[in-house]
C-alpha cells in the first residue's frame, strides 16, 4: 500500500511554518496600517524603532509573494491557483508601495491592500481550527476595528485644520477620541465639524458606524436565534471528529486528512444532503433532480451529449456520488471489479502493476469500464491527485444499461480497445 505523501496531500491545511509566516504578516500589516497613513497626515516618523520596523516591513512583503508561492505549490493545485489569481496581484502593488521613497505620498496608500491577503489568509485558517472558530472571530473583527478607528481618524486629522499650539499628537488622540464616539454612535458633540466637508466627513463615519452597529446586532440577533441546519450539522460533526481525534490520539497527517476532507464537504456542501428527503419524492422528482446534480458530468461526457433521453434518464438514476480524497486509490491492481466511474471534477492518475504512471484522467472522463466488459481483475491502479468528486456505476447497473442499450456497449468497447492497444490505462 502506498504511503500518503504530507507535502503533497493538504490543500486546505495550513503548515505551522505558514501560519507562523501569515500571522508575522498580519502584524506587521497592522503596522503597515498605522503607519501609511500616519506619515501622510503627521509628517514622516523618526527613530531607530522606526526604521527598523519600516526596513522589516520592505523585506517581509517583498519575499512574501515567493514564500506564499512555494507553501501553496506544496499544498495542492488549486491552493496555488487561489495564490496566483487572486491574491499575488495585491501582493505585488503592496510592495512596490511601501518603497521608502514613496513615504508621506499618497501612492504608498496602496500598501494597504495587503490586508486582502491578510484577510483571506484569516478566513481559510479559521476553518482548519476544531475549537477556536469563534474566538477567531472575534479577533478578526478587533483586529479590523482597530484598523478602522486609525483610518477614520487620520482621514478627520487630514482634512481638519490644526489649531495653535497643540501637537500633533494630541490631535491625532482627540481625533480618534472622535472616531470611537462617532462610529459607536455615541456623539458626545464635545468635538463637531466646522467645514463643509468635515460634515460630509462626519455623515460619512456615522453612516459607517450605523452600519458597524447593525452588522453587531445582526450577528448577536443570530447567536440567539436558531442556527442555519446546515451549519449547526457542519459544527456537530467537527466537533465528534475532534473528539474523535483526540480520543484515540490518531496521528498528526491522519487528523489533518480527516479536517482536511471535513473543510472540502463543506465547501462544496456535498456531506450534508439528505437521501431521506429524496426517498420522500416522486420517482419523476427525483430523476429530475439526478439530471440536475449529474448535469455537470453528462455534458462533459461525449457520449451522453449524444444519447437519447432515456438512456440518460436511466443512467443518472444509477450513478452514485463519491468524493475520493488526495492521494487515495480508487482500486488496485487485482481488485474485483465492481464499477465504472465517471469524473465530474478532479484529476487522477493511472498505475501499472509495477508502479509506472501509464496515463492521466481528468474531467470528463471515465475509467473502469475495460474489466466489467471483460469479466476480469482491475490490471491497474487508479490514484486521485487531488480532491476528486466522481460518479460510480455498479456492475449490475452496468450490465443492465448495456443490455437496454447495445449502442453504449459498442461505444464502451471501442474505448476500450484503444486504451488496451495504447496502456491498458484505467481498466
Amino acid at each position: 500500500m502506498t504511503m500518503f505523501n504530507q507535502r503533497t496531500y493538504r490543500r486546505n491545511i495550513f503548515s505551522r511554518p505558514e501560519v507562523g509566516w501569515n500571522l508575522f504578516l498580519a502584524i506587521l500589516t497592522l503596522w503597515a496600517v498605522y503607519r501609511i497613513p500616519a506619515d501622510i497626515v503627521m509628517g514622516p516618523g523618526s527613530g531607530i524603532e522606526y526604521d527598523a520596523l519600516d526596513f522589516l516591513l520592505v523585506i517581509a512583503y517583498f519575499i512574501d509573494p515567493i514564500v506564499t508561492y512555494r507553501m501553496t505549490s506544496v499544498r495542492g493545485v488549486h491552493a496555488k491557483g487561489v495564490f496566483l489569481r487572486y491574491l499575488l496581484p495585491f501582493d505585488i502593488v503592496a510592495a512596490i508601495a511601501v518603497l521608502p521613497f514613496f513615504h508621506s505620498n499618497e501612492i504608498s496608500l496602496f500598501g494597504l491592500v495587503k490586508l486582502v491577503h491578510v484577510t483571506v489568509f484569516i478566513t481559510m485558517w479559521r476553518h482548519q481550527l476544531l475549537r477556536r472558530g469563534s474566538v477567531m472571530r472575534l479577533i478578526l473583527f478587533l483586529y479590523w476595528l482597530a484598523i478602522l478607528i486609525h483610518l477614520t481618524a487620520s482621514g478627520w486629522l487630514f482634512i481638519r485644520v490644526e489649531p495653535t499650539g497643540v501637537s500633533m499628537q494630541q490631535e491625532y488622540l482627540k481625533a480618534v477620541y472622535w472616531s470611537v464616539t462617532t462610529l459607536t454612535t455615541i456623539g458626545y458633540g464635545d468635538i463637531v465639524p466646522h467645514s463643509d466637508l468635515e460634515m460630509k466627513y462626519a455623515i460619512g463615519v456615522m453612516l459607517i458606524g450605523f452600519l458597524m452597529m447593525g452588522y453587531l446586532i445582526g450577528n448577536i440577533a443570530g447567536l440567539l436565534n436558531k442556527p442555519d441546519p446546515l451549519r449547526a450539522q457542519y459544527a456537530n460533526a467537527l466537533e465528534e471528529v475532534s473528539a474523535f481525534v483526540q480520543y484515540h490520539r490518531l496521528p498528526g497527517i491522519l487528523k489533518h486528512r480527516i479536517i482536511d476532507y471535513f473543510g472540502y464537504m463543506w465547501q462544496q456542501r456535498a456531506a450534508f444532503t439528505d437521501a431521506s428527503i429524496l426517498n420522500t419524492l416522486p420517482a419523476g422528482i427525483r430523476t429530475e433532480i439526478s439530471l440536475h446534480l449529474k448535469r455537470d458530468v453528462i455534458h462533459r461526457v461525449p457520449f451522453f451529449r449524444e444519447a437519447d433521453d432515456q438512456f440518460i434518464r436511466e443512467i443518472a438514476n444509477e450513478m452514485k456520488p463519491i468524493v475520493v480524497t488526495p492521494g487515495e486509490f480508487v482500486f488496485h491492481t487485482g481488485d474485483p471489479a465492481h464499477s465504472m466511474y465517471f469524473i465530474s471534477r478532479g484529476d487522477l492518475e493511472v498505475i501499472d502493476e509495477r508502479g509506472n504512471l501509464i496515463g492521466a484522467l481528468t474531467d470528463g472522463d471515465f475509467f473502469g469500464e475495460m474489466a466489467l466488459l471483460e469479466k476480469r481483475r482491475r490490471m491497474g491502479s487508479v490514484r486521485a491527485l487531488d480532491y476528486c468528486e466522481v460518479y460510480e456505476l455498479h456492475a449490475g447497473a452496468f450490465a443492465s444499461i448495456v443490455e437496454a442499450h447495445p449502442s453504449f456497449e459498442k461505444y464502451m468497447q471501442e474505448i476500450a480497445l484503444q486504451r488496451s492497444t495504447n496502456t491498458g490505462a484505467a481498466s
